[in-house]
């Protein structure tokens, strides 16, 4: 009995480093823009910091440790709780001023989903007004003449890895980004962005941009990428849609700098969306993809003077991120 408790006590305490120390370090983002990285886990740690100063209370650690639980589920908790508790926050109506709403769709489609068909019934399903997608590469094609009778306006970058973007849409829009923003064939430009202009029957107007950035390490080259799209927002003018996948959660330094460099309002609080699958030696799985539980909300929409009335995450597309959907309207210009 005691070398059982014994034991359990050293598991708790490996718990407590490894949840704990990475949850302190993950404040420091903002001065080490490395620590950051420690802010995209923070769903895992705060539930893992928890359930950690639950337990060390339980089994009366020591003193130190249990501080340490305790200090790592308070600065889990400073950045966790405030970002979880805005997502009660409650959407304005539906308009009853007669103006158009709208629904947009962003998706990573995802290099190794070769499913199109059901990719086109998802979109289907929900039938969206403007499908945004990322990571849709040239082997995917079979897409688009399966959704272009429903989505005849399109316009598509091609470039490296992350530049694989596209843009469809019921409604004619007019393109604004020049050859190097949208590259037309495969090359090293590993990023790109779409800017698409629309004008409503109405007469309101309202601009769309969808890009896709890269991962948060090497830091230097995501905080470039970030500095690239705010520079191109700023030079946009009017209502603004800004969708994408980030590869950052809401609780990172950078998506908060990023807002308040750009004054757009972000509208995806914790949308769990990445992953629903890894890959993995075939050893492990046949088809080296291991299906997972998504704990990560890198799929991010922004908006400037745009009514977003309605957020979800959608069904599964044999992607490895999950779709999110949006209904908005663009209120009249006073």
């Amino acid at each position: 009995m005691h070398f059982a408790l014994g034991l359990l006590r050293v598991v708790l305490a490996l718990l407590i480093v490894a949840t704990s120390v990475p949850a302190i370090l993950a404040l420091l983002g903002f001065a080490v823009a490395a620590l950051d990285v420690f802010n995209h886990l923070q769903l895992l740690l705060f539930f893992g910091t928890l359930v950690a100063v639950i337990l060390a209370l339980l089994l009366r650690m020591p003193g130190a440790v249990t501080v340490l639980a305790a200090l790592g589920f308070a600065a889990s908790a400073w950045t966790f709780v405030p970002e979880w508790l805005s997502s009660f926050e409650p959407r304005p109506p539906l308009p009853t001023d007669g103006r158009p709403v709208l629904k947009l769709m962003t998706h990573n489609v995802f290099g190794l989903n070769t499913d199109m068909k059901r990719m086109a019934a998802a979109i289907f399903a929900e039938d969206p007004d403007i499908v945004a997608l990322q990571e849709f590469f040239p082997e995917q094609t079979p897409l688009d003449a399966l959704i272009h009778p429903r989505y005849p306006y399109t316009v598509r970058c091609k470039g490296g890895k992350r530049a694989n973007i596209a843009l469809y849409s019921k409604m004619p829009f007019d393109n604004e980004m020049g050859a190097t923003d949208c590259p037309q064939t495969e090359g090293e430009q590993r990023t790109a962005h779409i800017v698409a202009a629309f004008a409503l029957a109405n007469g309101t107007h309202f601009s769309v941009l969808t890009t896709h950035f890269d991962w948060p390490l090497p830091v230097e080259r995501q905080q470039d990428e970030l500095r690239t799209i705010e520079d191109v927002i700023a030079g946009i003018s009017g209502p603004l849609i800004v969708v994408g996948d980030f590869n950052s959660t809401p609780w990172s330094y950078a998506m908060k700098g990023f807002e308040a460099a750009t004054a757009l309002r972000r509208e995806t609080r914790v949308p769990l969306t990445y992953p629903m699958m890894i890959t993995v030696p075939s050893r492990i799985s046949r088809d080296n993809l291991l299906r997972t539980l998504p704990f990560l909300p890198l799929d991010q929409v922004f908006e400037r003077g745009i009514a977003v009335h309605e957020l979800h995450v959608g069904a599964p597309t044999g992607s490895d991120h999950l779709p999110v959907f949006f209904r908005f309207s663009v209120p009249p210009t006073q």
